[in-house]
């Protein structure tokens, strides 16, 4: 297993508890690849935070379901969907079994603008006529058009969601995945669209539980240990090639790497990308705001901003965070944030910091820290490559892929990158028994 992010740690789990010997490596020394804890060293103190803020729906039945199984469900809680912003919009889902809870959601929605409460339950309706299916090649921008989305519902829901669930801009945004995303969670069941906060950082919720599980299997954690090739090895007389890494051979490998560094290691073990290679990298930026804990003002646990990059207010979404280390923490998120490249971090702070003094009142931050993940998710246009976990099982057998990027008809989330993880899994173990390779021996490997 090479990457011990949220795909490589769930295929890692799914090989270990289906009997395979695990050997999983990654070049940084804490697991969750993208979605990891962190220290951040504050004029307040050392806090330990996520190295972005991350949304996690009830949609995410896998990535959920797993973090029970590894005992910290009790981390998490479920709150009913719920959208306002300081410009007055405010959208409540009642505890009404769907698609009641959307209908009295759209009928008692404010703040959208004439007409939007009829629009929007024409998109949705719409879309369900469709199956939920978009046209070959639309955007997000296109999809809305053709169903008459008014400008100031598009501004300040539609857009919004686009851009926070696909971290692209509405005019290149692929439809489908939009469309993906309003069928599993706004079109789904009532708990589909809870909101689903966190009460510790990302790492305790799955990869430092995973982590520990896999040890407990009897798989080896190779963290700080990067692979930088892979060597196709020929078996013995009746059993199938092994691949080599280091001094050690395998039965398997399952790549579970960001498609620029899966591409940059198939490319240097002399395994052609291909279209892996065209997956394009957009940032995210995370703005943690942090007060005194006696001195922050009054927040909501989250809220959609309203973005002004003309006034250097790029903020998108506000989550608090509570007490964190003796301040008061609030995540607010930038997202396609390639817009800023060439902005000053400290002038993106102070707007944050003044947007958050509009909108909330009280005293401003004590400090602003910007942390960007320059390669957060790929960018999500209906042009980019859509590929499966057994992408390259035609060119190099026994070689698998996991990531966020391998769920086709979603964007890159936490979801996406655990379905794949487990599809990359139960490919590999599909095709061992195939083989007749038994899935652990004390000679065998599963990676």
């Amino acid at each position: 297993m090479v990457g011990a992010g949220w795909a490589g740690l769930a295929a890692a789990l799914a090989l270990a508890e289906a009997g395979g010997k695990v050997t999983l490596f990654d070049a940084a020394p804490t697991p969750g690849g993208r979605a990891r804890t962190v220290a951040l060293e504050t004029p307040l103190g050392r806090i330990s935070i996520d190295n972005g803020q991350h949304l996690i729906v009830g949609a995410y039945r896998e990535a959920i379901g797993l973090i029970e199984r590894l005992g910290a469900g009790h981390l998490l809680r479920r709150h009913p969907l719920s959208l306002s912003s300081p410009a007055g919009l405010s959208l409540r889902a009642p505890r009404l079994p769907a698609p009641l809870h959307l209908g009295w959601a759209a009928l008692t929605a404010r703040g959208l603008g004439p007409g939007a409460r009829g629009a929007m339950l024409r998109l949705m309706l719409g879309l369900r006529l469709a199956g939920w299916r978009a046209r070959d090649g639309e955007t997000v921008a296109q999809l809305l058009a053709r169903f008459g989305q008014p400008g100031p519902l598009v501004d300040r829901l539609w857009a919004p969601l686009c851009i926070g669930a696909l971290n692209t801009m509405p005019g290149e945004a692929c439809a489908a995945a939009f469309a993906a995303v309003l069928r599993d969670t706004l079109g789904a069941d009532r708990a589909a669209s809870d909101f689903v906060g966190a009460e510790a950082p990302l790492g305790s919720l799955l990869p430092e539980p995973a982590l520990d599980r896999l040890r407990a299997l009897g798989a080896e954690p190779r963290l700080r240990e990067p692979v930088r090739r892979l060597a196709l090895r020929s078996g013995n007389p009746g059993l199938p090639d092994r691949w080599r890494i280091g001094d050690a051979d395998f039965d398997a490998v399952v790549l579970a790497l960001p498609p620029w560094s899966a591409a940059r290691l198939l490319e240097a073990s002399g395994v052609p990308a291909g279209p892996i290679a065209r997956f394009e990298p957009e940032p995210i930026a995370t703005a943690w705001a942090l007060w005194p804990a006696d001195a922050a003002p009054a927040l909501p646990r989250w809220s959609l901003l309203d973005e002004e990059p003309a006034r250097d207010r790029y903020g998108q979404w506000l989550f608090d965070r509570g007490t964190v280390a003796q301040a008061r923490l609030a995540g607010i998120v930038i997202s396609a944030a390639s817009r800023l490249d060439g902005v000053a971090a400290e002038r993106i702070a102070a707007g944050v910091s003044a947007q958050l003094a509009d909108a909330f009142g009280g005293p401003p931050p004590a400090a602003v820290k910007l942390v960007t993940e320059r390669r957060a998710t790929f960018r999500c246009t209906p042009g980019r490559p859509r590929l499966r976990p057994d992408h390259l099982r035609g060119q190099a057998p026994g070689l698998w892929l996991a990531g966020d990027w391998l769920w086709p008809d979603y964007p890159a989330t936490l979801e996406a990158a655990v379905r794949s993880g487990g599809e990359a899994a139960n490919m590999a173990l599909a095709a061992a028994a195939a083989t007749g390779a038994p899935n652990a021996t004390p000679r065998k490997q599963t990676r």
